[in-house]
């Protein structure tokens, strides 16, 4: 058990948070091949615990075993290797204060702070989105032993870590978070029964969870996907094709710069922006970013956040919508810069603004605006 413990430490130690911490557990592995998958998921346990809980400590590389000790009392983590470590060790558990992080930040309506804090101790569901013959990918689960829950009719959830790769037809299904699943229902019961097709502008697309959302529910409609990231934008098209999309197009573009917004010359019947944000409602599933970020970055992404709505809501049709998406639970990166944008655009009328919290459901949490310009 001993190299076990001291690989445990060396990743505490030298993870620094640049990379994702899966990515940087993943060539930290590559470079120890005699590491078994006991070995693996021991210290992968243990690491993620870690991060869950150091930021509710005083010196928390101090507290490495105390805070596992703590992880698994409070079945946060149940692990055979890591019990027979504490158990050599013998640390006492360390008292994380969940109450007090982040105690002067106000969060959106809908979610209260200490229920979320308490939530990053827990992995999310992995969730899938089907997109059709839900009953027969129900049946294919059964047949293969997978234990899954459904909490709507298109969207099943699983345990983390099951690979369906070789299980269910890839264009059947796509994993999508059950919040981000929810994002724009209030924006379909709008449109529910106009005439398509609609001309949409995904401003942030990031990998293209949304624009398959919508291609999916209004397939007729025309989508330009922008990002600032070549990479991503060529991961997005990969998808179209494998969904079998048509009507989408994908260009480089910085949504914050208003000359590159209004070098498009177009306007849209639907503009959504899925902004960068401080991921907040993700943190959960990647408990790194709680532990290394500063609350000084909140002001940072929401300036970010109101110069890319600015830009996009320009390029709305009249009597069209704007939808303004984060993945946070911060009040100013949500309300307050949807406050802005209105103050600064009378022609845009609120008619919908939700939190939609996650916690219950074993998901992330998200914020949606919906906008409608004047006619």
């Amino acid at each position: 058990m001993r190299f076990i413990q001291i690989a445990i430490e060396e990743v505490i130690a030298s993870y620094k948070g640049s990379l994702p911490l899966s990515h940087f557990l993943k060539s930290f592995f590559k470079s120890r091949p005699k590491l078994g998958s006991r070995d693996r998921r021991a210290i992968s346990d243990a690491v993620y615990s870690y991060f869950r809980l150091a930021r509710f400590v005083d010196q928390p590389q101090e507290h490495i075993w105390p805070l596992i000790h703590w992880a698994l009392e409070h079945k946060v983590i149940d692990n055979l290797n890591l019990s027979k470590i504490i158990t050599q060790l013998n640390p006492q558990p360390a008292l994380p204060q969940l109450d007090k992080a982040f105690a002067d930040i106000p969060f959106s309506d809908n979610i209260n702070r200490i229920a979320w804090l308490k939530s990053l101790l827990t992995l999310p569901k992995m969730f899938i989105r089907l997109r059709k013959n839900s009953t027969t990918i129900a049946d294919i689960l059964k047949q293969n032993n997978i234990d899954f829950e459904q909490p709507a009719k298109d969207t099943i959830a699983l345990n983390n870590g099951i690979n369906l790769a070789n299980i269910l037809p890839e264009a059947r299904y796509v994993i999508q978070d059950y919040s981000s699943q929810r994002s724009l229902n209030a924006y379909f019961e709008r449109v529910a029964g106009k005439k398509p097709p609609l001309n949409i502008w995904d401003t942030c697309s990031g990998a293209g969870g949304k624009m398959l959302l919508i291609k999916d529910r209004l397939p007729e409609s025309k989508i330009l996907c922008t990002d600032i990231r070549p990479r991503i934008l060529h991961n997005l098209r990969e998808r179209v094709k494998t969904y079998g999309h048509q009507q989408v197009k994908t260009t480089l573009l910085d949504a914050s710069k208003s000359e590159e917004v209004a070098s498009l010359k177009d306007t849209f019947d639907l503009v959504l922006s899925d902004v960068p944000c401080s991921g907040s409602g993700t943190w959960a599933r990647t408990p790194e970013q709680f532990y290394f970020f500063e609350t000084g970055s909140i002001e940072k992404f929401a300036a970010l956040q109101y110069s890319i709505a600015l830009n996009a809501c320009t390029q709305v049709k009249p009597g069209g919508h704007y939808v303004y998406i984060t993945c946070s639970v911060f009040k100013a990166e949500n309300e307050a810069v949807v406050e802005k944008l209105l103050a600064a655009n009378p022609q845009l009328k609120l008619i919908h603004q939700e939190l939609t919290n996650g916690i219950a459901d074993g998901a992330d949490s998200m914020f949606t605006a919906i906008m409608q310009a004047a006619e």
